[in-house]
């Protein structure tokens, strides 16, 4: 199972969020539907693209990421969505607003480095604990011998509260948040301890 969330084939992710509420893969071409925002996405929309990261790299399956969107590339399905990578070190580009998000590339690089450092995460087993619709809250667990994590999604506009399950848990991933509470449009892991 591979998790994609963007590809040459559609809007990138940072945009579909811009542009919600349209079928997938539909109007979001800017050539075809003026209503379409083509421009770089607000900061909102990249703390969402964050969250979708982190579930790409704590749920079941390979994740995938379409090139340019640990940088922040934004574009409308094709051509837009198929432009040039950018580099920090080869200066500037047409587009003013085209640069490297150095600060969203790190979140990747840590995403990344959580999933590699826990077997758990790549062949686990995996537990729905709380599924919470008016939160916009989904908690579960991944676990594989004794490497076990708690991995808590928030997509909602208020801190999201949930119970620890039983047992004692570090936070390795988020915010500083105490205990069991979780930023608005954010996620947070745990590790037990053994």
């Amino acid at each position: 199972l591979q998790n994609l969330i963007d590809s040459h084939d559609t809007d990138r992710a940072v945009s579909k969020i811009h542009n919600p509420d349209r079928p997938f893969d539909s109007g979001n071409r800017e050539q075809d539907d003026p209503t379409y925002d083509g421009s770089k996405p607000p900061d909102d929309a990249y703390r969402r693209l964050e969250l979708l990261a982190l579930i790409q790299m704590t749920y079941i399956g390979a994740p995938m990421i379409y090139y340019g969107t640990e940088v922040g590339m934004w574009g409308s399905d094709d051509p837009n969505n198929r432009k040039t990578m950018i580099w920090e070190d080869l200066g500037t580009y047409e587009d003013p607003d085209a640069t490297v998000m150095p600060e969203l590339l790190d979140r990747y690089k840590r995403m990344i480095r959580l999933r590699n450092d826990h077997v758990a995460l790549r062949r686990g087993s995996f537990e729905t604990l709380v599924a919470d619709d008016e939160q916009d809250l989904l908690v579960f667990r991944r676990a594989y011998d004794d490497d076990t994590l708690l991995i808590a999604l928030n997509a909602g506009d208020a801190d999201a509260r949930f119970e620890l399950p039983e047992g004692d848990w570090t936070p390795v991933h988020g915010d500083d948040a105490p205990g069991d509470v979780v930023a608005p449009i954010s996620g947070r892991v745990w590790i037990k301890n053994r």
